[in-house]
Order: C-alpha cells, then sequence, then structure tokens
C-alpha cells in the first residue's frame, strides 16, 4: 500500500503570502477613491435626506474598496484574493478608525454591528478587486 500524497497547497493559502508593499499601494488608492466620497456625504447629506444620493456615494465608497483591492491583487499574482481583501481592509480600518475618534470625541453616537457589517462589505470589495485581477491576468 503506498502512502497518499497531500495535494499541495494553493499560493492563495499560503501563510505569510501578504505582500505589504503591494497592499500599501492598494491601501493608498482605496483611501484615496473613499476618503473624499465620504467625507463629501457628511457635508452633502445630513441624516439621510435624500436616499438617491446617500446610495450611489454608497457605491462610490465600495467601488473606491473595491480598486484598492484590485491594485493590490494585480501586483501579487501568487495570492491576489489575500492581497486584495487586506488592501480594503485596512482602507477601511483608517478611515472608520478616524470616524470612530471623532464620534467618540465628539460624544455622537455609533453601532458596533453597523460597522462590523461595513468591515465586511469592504472585505467583500477587496475580495471582488483580487477577483477582477486574477481573471484579468489569466491569458
Amino acid at each position: 500500500m503506498r502512502p497518499r500524497r497531500r495535494a499541495p497547497r494553493p499560493a492563495h493559502l499560503v501563510p505569510g503570502s501578504v505582500d505589504l508593499a503591494a497592499v500599501g499601494r492598494g491601501t493608498a488608492v482605496a483611501v484615496a477613491v473613499s476618503l473624499p466620497v465620504s467625507l463629501l456625504g457628511l457635508v452633502v447629506v445630513d441624516d439621510g435626506d435624500d436616499p438617491g444620493v446617500v446610495f450611489a456615494l454608497l457605491l462610490l465608497v465600495l467601488a473606491g474598496l473595491g480598486a484598492g483591492g484590485y491594485v493590490a491583487a494585480r501586483q501579487v499574482p501568487s495570492a491576489p484574493l489575500l492581497n486584495g481583501t487586506v488592501a480594503a481592509l485596512a482602507a477601511f480600518t483608517l478611515i472608520q478608525g478616524v470616524g470612530l475618534v471623532r464620534r467618540v470625541a465628539t460624544g455622537a453616537p455609533f453601532s458596533l454591528p453597523s460597522i462590523a457589517f461595513a468591515a465586511f462589505m469592504a472585505c467583500c470589495c477587496g475580495l471582488l478587486g483580487g477577483v477582477v485581477a486574477a481573471r484579468r491576468r489569466r491569458p
């Protein structure tokens, strides 16, 4: 009886395959797109006045996070999904962290479940950017 051979791990699951330079570039792109849109939302929209405007701004923020994931994923073909997701999550953490500090300092209310859901959405957008980058790289 021959011993069973283990199947090789896919490259995107290898521990330590996060490329910090690629993640940094992807995070910078995501912040450059999403932060101005978020700030515009604070100025233009007051407590959900116009749901259409709120939705449009949300889509732009999510697209910025996806673009950051795409940029990070394009630079690491061996682990595009991981690097795209990490870049989007890092950008979300930077943007949301500043917003959370501002809310705590001013005594404004915030919801941890909504922040957790937004972090999940950021991960999904980064993952989607990674999928697009991986698909476009194939011949």
